[in-house]
Formats: structure tokens, C-alpha cells, sequence
């Protein structure tokens, strides 16, 4: 396994390197839940109390849908060379 901390090894034995990161405002989420609907790569999870959480970022694509359907804008997804 390697020692970089981006490369994760999928379950088909392949390496995944993660390029996008998702973030999630819990201030600003209302827990309605439609990220998590949208979400083609299973990221985002409503649980049982309303509350979204993210379950495995690294599996993020990119796509944005989630941060394009989030009304009240308490989702992020950016290429990991733009955060500091």
C-alpha cells in the first residue's frame, strides 16, 4: 500500500487517488436530505435525526450535482489544488 495519504487502494485492487473534496456547512444544512439523493458516488448520507453527513469523500467525482441541487448552499466540491 502506498504511503501517500490520496491513494487508497478500491476494491477491484486498483489505486484510487481522490481529486475532489466535498465539504458540508452543518450550520447552514437544513437536512432535507436531496444531496444525498443526488449524489451518484454515494458521498452524502441523510441519517435518521435530519442530519446529512459525508461518508466517504474520497469517493467524490466532481460532478457538483450535489452543490447544484443544495438550496441553501451549505455544499461545496472543489479540485483538491484549491484548498490551501
Amino acid at each position: 500500500m502506498s504511503k501517500n495519504p490520496l491513494r487508497n487502494p478500491t476494491r477491484g485492487g486498483r489505486t484510487w487517488i481522490p481529486r475532489f473534496i466535498v465539504s458540508l456547512d452543518p450550520q447552514v444544512c437544513t437536512g432535507c436530505g436531496f444531496c444525498s439523493k443526488v449524489c451518484p458516488a454515494g458521498v452524502l448520507h441523510r441519517i435518521d435525526d435530519g442530519v446529512v453527513v459525508i461518508g466517504t469523500p474520497d469517493d467524490c467525482r466532481g460532478c457538483e450535482v450535489c452543490e447544484r441541487t443544495c438550496k441553501v448552499g451549505a455544499i461545496r466540491c472543489r479540485p483538491r489544488e484549491e484548498l490551501p
